[in-house]
């Protein structure tokens, strides 16, 4: 009895501790077990990215410092994000539209379905970090030079603002959608739907022209985007349309998170630091140049001289020239 009950204790107490009071359909042990299970994955990624990444701030190596610190930040958001819902919290309620997931008991018709909006706060601030390392790796395996002719800064900075807005777009009016109950939720996925379409021309435009995306770059960026098609169908299926239940919502969005917040980082990671240099002008640099000048007074004119014209004048002196040179 003694060890049934230790592991009763030691088992997963989340939904009892934070239970779900006036929601009908709504997180239930097994699927707050998976949201550990993912919790589990982003913590131990974040984990092993925070010592590299102290590793090679000790070392310097800025190409891979500046690549790392992008999936570092996007494992801790998400580990926090999975913490949250698997403790069953971060979520509000909502009554459904349709009435496709229903309980017995449930007060209304369609039922009260318990929405997580802390995977929208985590998206929201993930996807402008996964925009940047994408346009990271595609600048530092294209060579400087070679970008240069095709882009310039300001349209690279252009293009990845337009990029991250209408990714905030998409992600907010999902999240307004959610917690409405109304028909009317579904102009607001048809407003993320357009907001995405932008995004997904934006981004293959600019990376098929002037950053020639090709091979594992093009693969990767395949995959990104298929997957985050599939957040508007897992969407439809879950948060609007009620069609399946909140364990198997959190079942789809999981395994599109992993997808798109952890293999992708790490592959775009993978492609930084083994094709990829840092430009020569983004690496901060020490000590004097050889061009270098140093000012120094000089005293024109000689002894036989001093006594008419005894004027001191400042000029510029290379450091490879003899500083007993008068200048005339």
């Amino acid at each position: 009895m003694l060890q049934l009950e230790l592991l009763k204790r030691a088992g997963n107490e989340a939904i009892d501790v934070n239970p779900a009071f006036g929601v009908d359909i709504k997180l239930t042990e097994n699927g707050s077990d998976w949201l550990w299970a993912v919790f589990s994955v982003f913590a131990l990624s974040a984990v092993i990215y925070a010592a590299l990444f102290v590793y090679y701030e000790q070392r310097g190596v800025n190409l891979h410092r500046f690549a790392i610190a992008a999936p570092l930040s996007i494992s801790l958001v998400l580990a926090f994000s999975y913490f949250t819902m698997a403790s069953n919290l971060g979520w509000t309620g909502i009554q459904a539209e349709f009435n496709h997931q229903k309980t017995a008991d449930q007060a209304v018709t369609p039922g009260i379905r318990q929405i997580f909006y802390a995977k929208y706060v985590a998206w929201f601030l993930t996807w402008p970090i996964l925009l940047y390392l994408t346009e990271l790796t595609g600048v530092v395996t294209i060579g400087f030079e070679a970008l240069a002719e095709r882009s310039s800064f300001f349209e690279l900075i252009h293009g990845l603002i337009l990029q991250i807005t209408g990714s905030w777009f998409f992600i907010v009016g999902l999240l307004v959608g959610s917690l409405i109950t109304s028909s009317y939720k579904w102009g607001y996925w048809t407003l993320a739907v357009f907001a995405q379409f932008l995004v997904t021309f934006v981004v293959f435009r600019h990376q098929l022209r002037d950053l020639v995306a090709t091979g594992i770059k093009l693969a990767i960026l395949i995959l990104t985007y298929f997957c985050i098609w599939l957040y508007f169908v897992a969407w439809g299926l879950s948060d609007g349309g009620n069609v399946i239940t909140v364990d198997s919502g959190h079942v789809f969005f999981g395994i599109l998170d992993l997808l798109v917040f952890l293999v992708v980082p790490a592959l775009l990671l993978a492609t930084a630091v083994s094709l990829g240099a840092v430009p020569s002008f983004a690496i901060r640099r020490s000590g004097h140049h050889d061009l270098e000048k140093q000012v120094e007074p000089v005293r024109l004119g000689n002894a036989t001289a001093a006594n008419h014209n005894d004027t001191t004048q400042v000029v510029a002196v290379d450091d490879t020239a003899a500083h007993d040179t008068v200048v005339a």
